[in-house]
């Protein structure tokens, strides 16, 4: 288990607090061992606490009051009985495990004064620029095992953004107005147990999403099979320069969806869609020339199927991929 360093005067940045063990008040020593975890696990993940150090029981290892919890933890040879501290809770088990949260320093005359929330936010930024992370979320989960079936794949990648923990905070919103269950909010990442670099990696991407209005996905789409799938709002005036941002300014933007894959037999294939008002344009590019003539004879096909969604085609466009 990680120690927190002898000196609490700590760097800016989180750092682990070391072994956690639930203590019972006095008068509950013969509670059972099912009382002693409800009692550490009742913290809330990714939570801070304001806690007070109670009293030191050894050179390292105090008493902590956390809430109606009291916890015993090593906190280093400096702590003071009494100390005020703050913690963030990072998982239940196999021990209660939290993130000692450095003291607000004073900023200088004229400097701006951060809050606490947006002092967390730089140093996840700081931690995901550190283990470099990317911008692009890669799912860990295959998307689905019916590769034939179009709806399933459809259902699969929704389910997938959905449940990727990019858009959670809107997903809380949308729970507190009924529309969207506690078991749904309970399948995304923030409520699962996660280390500090994944959770300051999702927290970058979450931004990244929200900067740019695009979601970047890779992963594995149906058992063996990878697809890049990118999907983002196109600002305006694109196409037409600025005039046509101007005259346009009302209208909605295009909403694109590009997906890239490399099949075994067909090679690479990509597909852009793009989506506005009803009017949907695609193009599709292909590596091999065979590949380009199935798509070529499967093209009337497709037009009907996007016909019956209820969309109009406001072009289909079928060439090489480069």
């Amino acid at each position: 288990m990680l120690k927190l360093p002898d000196n609490l005067s700590i760097s800016p940045g989180l750092a682990p607090v070391g072994r956690v063990i639930p203590v019972l008040a006095v008068d509950n020593i013969g509670a059972t061992l099912q009382e002693l975890s409800a009692r550490a696990t009742q913290f809330v993940i990714g939570r801070e606490y304001a806690a007070q150090v109670v009293s030191k029981v050894d050179d390292k290892a105090y008493l902590v009051k956390i809430d109606n919890a009291v916890l015993k933890m090593e906190l280093g040879n400096t702590a003071q009985a009494g100390q005020s501290i703050n913690l963030r809770y990072i998982k239940d088990g196999p021990a209660p495990t939290f993130f000692f949260m450095p003291q607000a320093s004073v900023p200088e005359d004229g400097a701006p004064e951060l809050s606490q929330a947006a002092r967390l936010i730089g140093q996840y930024l700081q931690e995901a620029e550190k283990n470099g992370v990317s911008n692009k979320f890669e799912a860990t989960a295959i998307v689905t095992h019916a590769p034939k079936d179009p709806q399933m794949v459809a259902q699969g990648l929704r389910q997938a953004i959905s449940n990727s923990g990019l858009f959670y905070e809107s997903h809380l919103s949308e729970m507190l107005q009924g529309g969207r269950s506690v078991a749904a909010i309970m399948q995304e990442p923030q409520n699962q147990h996660q280390n500090l670099t994944q959770i300051a990696a999702l927290t970058s991407q979450q931004l990244a999403v929200l900067e740019q209005n695009r979601i970047n996905w890779h992963g594995e789409v149906w058992p063996g099979q990878m697809m890049d799938w990118d999907v983002y709002t196109e600002p305006r005036g694109e196409e037409g320069g600025e005039q046509a941002d101007t005259q346009h300014e009302g209208d909605a933007r295009p909403v694109v969806s590009e997906l890239k894959l490399d099949f075994p037999n067909l090679g690479v294939v990509a597909a852009k869609l793009t989506i506005i008002n009803g009017y949907v344009s695609i193009n599709l590019r292909a590596e091999q020339d065979s590949t380009m003539d199935e798509l070529r004879s499967k093209s009337r096909a497709l037009t009907q199927a996007i016909n019956n969604t209820g969309l109009k085609l406001d072009g289909l466009i079928i060439s090489a991929y480069e």
